[in-house]
């Protein structure tokens, strides 16, 4: 027997999403500070006193969940389905960095309890001259 159980939210709901490609949140902009640094490589286990600032603390400036419109259409919730990181320039104390998280590709697949979304994020954080410091590449999926 097929299975030809559709999204909860139905094709619609999908279309919109792959016209929404190349949404774009607001810019943010965020400080690594020696408070945020602390509690983030306690939170890992790490000395907590360590000034190595590592590539994953831009998790936490993140936008999540993305408050973009036709994704909260579709389904119920979010689920995190994988982040990558890409070092460009190492960030240090006291880096201001800009960001801004773009919705680049929409993928549905059949998983065990229905139809789900996974949708593709980017958000590059750059420094006040326009360096590329750190690329976030997300997978955020919709059920």
């Amino acid at each position: 027997m097929t299975d030809t159980t559709e999204s909860s939210t139905g094709t619609d709901a999908f279309d919109a999403l792959q016209r929404a490609i190349g949404w774009t949140a607001e810019e943010r902009v965020d400080v690594v500070e020696r408070r945020h640094l602390r509690d983030y490589r306690r939170a890992l286990g790490a000395d907590e006193n360590g000034t190595d600032v590592p590539a994953t603390i831009t998790a936490c400036f993140l936008t999540e969940p993305p408050t973009m419109p036709e994704a909260l259409a579709y389904g119920l919730g979010w689920i995190n389905g994988g982040d990558r990181f890409e070092v460009h320039r190492p960030l240090q104390l006291g880096d201001e960095v800009t960001s801004q998280l773009t919705f680049t590709g929409v993928e549905e697949k059949k998983g065990r309890t229905g139809t789900l979304a996974l949708l593709t994020f980017v958000t590059d954080f750059r420094l006040p001259d326009g360096t590329l410091a750190v690329r976030h590449v997300g997978t955020r999926v919709r059920r």
